[in-house]
């Protein structure tokens, strides 16, 4: 949302607006909460990525429109299949007017454009849509599919996976904005206001994130969520988009736990636990010897 709404002009690195504990819709009485109870005070762009703060995105979705939001989020790659060579995948769904009107019978409403603004409400995206924008985002816009055949052989010979030749260029790859979304991202997990910092400023090969969630249901205007008092299957989920090393990625993951709860407290160790396997095998937690085994058939 950050580098569309840079890219198309609504905002530019210097904007600043002022991260309340509640947004209200303009001409409404609609409040959306932040998930921080004391807001986030004076931000820009970039300590909006660092500190999650759902009060600027709705500033910017507000400005945006739905419309140009669509326009930006489907040369991303979401609401569209990523092109990975696996059969039935779930194309998720990018909201517009048109598909509201054809779907609910109903029109679009500015509400509606305010949720998507933090990837919540109508607007569905699978983990392998996150990674393929993510890794937009790490190579300034250069599209590729993801795929999980390396190579084929025949006989002597052998054929390697090649990209398609016709794949989208996002934007201008030399623009400033990449960096300033992935330097957001890097704030996230190495500063200390990053909403990561005590996760990730530890890995000696340096982490770059974003966390969000992913409401089940929605909450009242005078009603608070609180993940111990509900059951679990109408929890939060939690998700993250990572990778690493800042510098020069090897890594790009997405990692969703349904009914995570309210904030990172598994989700974010088990990133960690993740990308600490990969690149420092020797500091990852060894695998647990003693897991139940499942009883035979014969058994039952």
């Amino acid at each position: 949302m950050a580098l569309s709404a840079l890219s198309a002009g609504v905002i530019t690195p210097n904007t600043t607006f002022f991260g309340a504990p509640t947004w209200t819709l303009p001409g409404t009485q609609r409040r959306y909460r932040d998930w921080l109870k004391t807001g986030h005070g004076m931000l820009n762009v970039t300590k909006a990525i660092e500190e999650s703060a759902d009060t600027f995105f709705y500033q910017v979705a507000f400005e945006m429109g739905i419309d140009r939001i669509h326009e930006w989020l489907s040369k991303f790659g979401y609401g569209q299949s990523t092109g990975i060579d696996l059969n039935e995948e779930y194309s998720g769904v990018l909201p517009s007017r048109e598909w509201k009107q054809r779907v609910h019978k109903k029109p679009w409403y500015q509400g509606d454009t305010i949720s998507v603004g933090i990837g919540q409400g109508y607007w569905i995206a699978t983990p392998i849509q996150m990674v393929k924008a993510l890794t937009t985002l790490l190579n300034n816009g250069k599209v590729q599919d993801p795929h999980l055949l390396y190579s084929m052989k025949q006989g002597n010979h052998v054929e390697r996976y090649q990209q398609p030749a016709d794949l989208p260029q996002v934007g201008d790859p030399k623009s400033p904005y990449w960096g300033i979304v992935r330097n957001g991202m890097y704030g996230m997990a190495n500063l200390p206001n990053g909403t990561g910092y005590k996760l990730f400023h530890t890995a000696p090969y340096q982490i770059a994130a974003k966390s969000g969630t992913s409401q089940v249901f929605s909450l009242k205007q005078n009603q608070t969520y609180n993940a111990k008092m509900i059951p679990v299957r109408l929890r939060d989920h939690i998700f993250y988009t990572l990778f690493a090393p800042y510098q020069h990625p090897k890594v790009a993951m997405a990692l969703i736990l349904e009914n995570g709860g309210g904030d990172g407290v598994v989700a974010g160790p088990t990133a960690r636990a993740i990308l600490d396997h990969i690149f420092v095998p020797q500091q990852a937690p060894a695998a647990a010897a003693d897991v139940p085994q499942r009883e035979s058939a014969d058994a039952q």
